[in-house]
């Protein structure tokens, strides 16, 4: 068995080994990507051959994508675009998208989500169409990072188009994994009109990442310089982090993996359920991403459990890894009305293609006994508070 277990790539993938090897011959070019001399058209090459690799994984033209610092960037970029004169928020999305909502100048409204964490068709049709007014754009994201929740994000586009509006998603988890019914995320066929990823959820280095623009749906430029990136992004570009995500876009695209995943994934669920009756596996009436697995048992602290695993070598996470570090009970949870004492006990268990059987079992043992024992503590103390009130009875 190996000395650690990393089940948190939701939080971030390890680097794969494509994407570190062009990185490493990436430092060999000398040239601003901008500049019209050899080693300036080298680096420019470096960047487009990129560009068409992550378009060729999220399904979009090449013009399509624009590279950024990363999917917060690409996600402010678009919320805090001054056309916006309503934005409605699922009550999931994460917290990026929330808080550059509240950066904006636009109005918000919130779309509720049923108790599987999906935005209802329904519902969010008549919402819009009570409430939309000129400049909308509807937030929906594709799927939802601590429950592995797909949303449909084509009825989110037929709903936004009965009132003119555009949809943006944050795309970052879909990017390059598969669902449990077989999908992955596509730009073309979602409709979408903007998508934020981020390099690191798919092998790639972190610091990088990619707004995707629907053709005819620009944005005006966020930072504005040199008017690097098609004139829509400037600043110069971070070659070696471009060169790192699209080899990596690349090796998702030509190595998948989703059996492997989805083989591990199924026994992992179903020695959680074998170990732990009373543990409740959340979106499991829901399409869920492959790799992710989100459970609470109530009333055990998720901070607690992801203290006694790491102390084990095993590294699991409760909710969003971008909460500065900490662990309190779950908002998407509570979004899905879960009461407060199951949303603070989920922790999430999220996969990918490196990741090994013996990753597994050591999570399985490690977690099974540690359930173990706090039911054996807890019948232990249920005995004694039995007896006391038996001698008190009979005194």
């Amino acid at each position: 068995m190996t000395e650690a277990a990393y089940l948190d790539w939701n939080g971030a993938t390890p680097l794969c080994d494509p994407a570190r090897q062009a990185m490493i011959a990436a430092m060999d070019v000398t040239g601003n990507p901008s500049s019209v001399h050899s080693g300036g058209r080298r680096a420019k090459a470096l960047i487009d051959g990129a560009r068409e690799e992550v378009a060729a994984l999220v399904d979009c033209q090449p013009g399509e994508v624009i590279f950024t610092s990363g999917a917060t960037e690409a996600t402010n970029w678009v919320l805090r675009d001054p056309r916006w004169s309503l934005v409605f928020l699922s009550a999931v999305e994460h917290e990026a998208v929330l808080m550059a909502a509240e950066r904006a100048g636009a109005d918000k409204a919130n779309l509720s989500v049923a108790g599987n964490g999906l935005v209802e068709a329904g519902p969010m049709r008549s919402f819009l169409e009570a409430r939309a007014v000129a400049g909308t754009l509807v937030c929906v994201q594709a799927a939802n990072s601590e429950t592995g929740v797909v949303q449909n994000l084509r009825a989110a586009v037929d709903a936004a188009a009965r009132v003119d509006g555009r949809v943006f998603t944050d795309a970052c988890q879909s990017v390059g994994r598969r669902d449990d019914a077989g999908s992955t995320f596509s730009f073309a066929e979602s409709g979408v009109h903007y998508a934020a990823i981020t390099g690191e959820k798919f092998g790639g280095p972190a610091g990088v990442g990619a707004l995707i623009v629907k053709e005819g749906c620009e944005l005006k430029p966020f930072l504005v310089g040199g008017g690097q990136e098609l004139r829509h992004r400037s600043g110069t570009e971070n070659l070696l982090g471009i060169v790192g995500m699209g080899a990596a876009a690349r090796n998702a695209r030509e190595n998948p993996q989703h059996k492997w995943v989805r083989r591990l994934s199924l026994y992992l669920r179903s020695m959680i359920e074998t170990i732990a009756e009373d543990a409740v596996e959340i979106g499991h009436d829901a399409t869920r991403l492959l790799n992710t697995t989100c459970v609470a048992v109530p009333g055990w602290k998720a901070s607690t459990q992801m203290m006694q695993l790491d102390l084990k070598g095993v590294s699991v996470s409760a909710g969003s890894a971008c909460s500065s570090g900490k662990v309190s009970e779950s908002k998407v949870l509570r979004a899905m009305g879960h009461d407060r004492a199951l949303a603070s006990s989920a922790i999430r268990i999220s996969i990918g293609p490196a990741t090994t059987e013996d990753d597994i079992a050591r999570f399985v043992d490690v977690w099974g006994a540690f359930y173990r024992d706090r039911v054996e503590k807890a019948r232990a103390a249920h005995d004694i508070d039995t007896d006391i009130l038996k001698g008190t009875r009979h005194g």
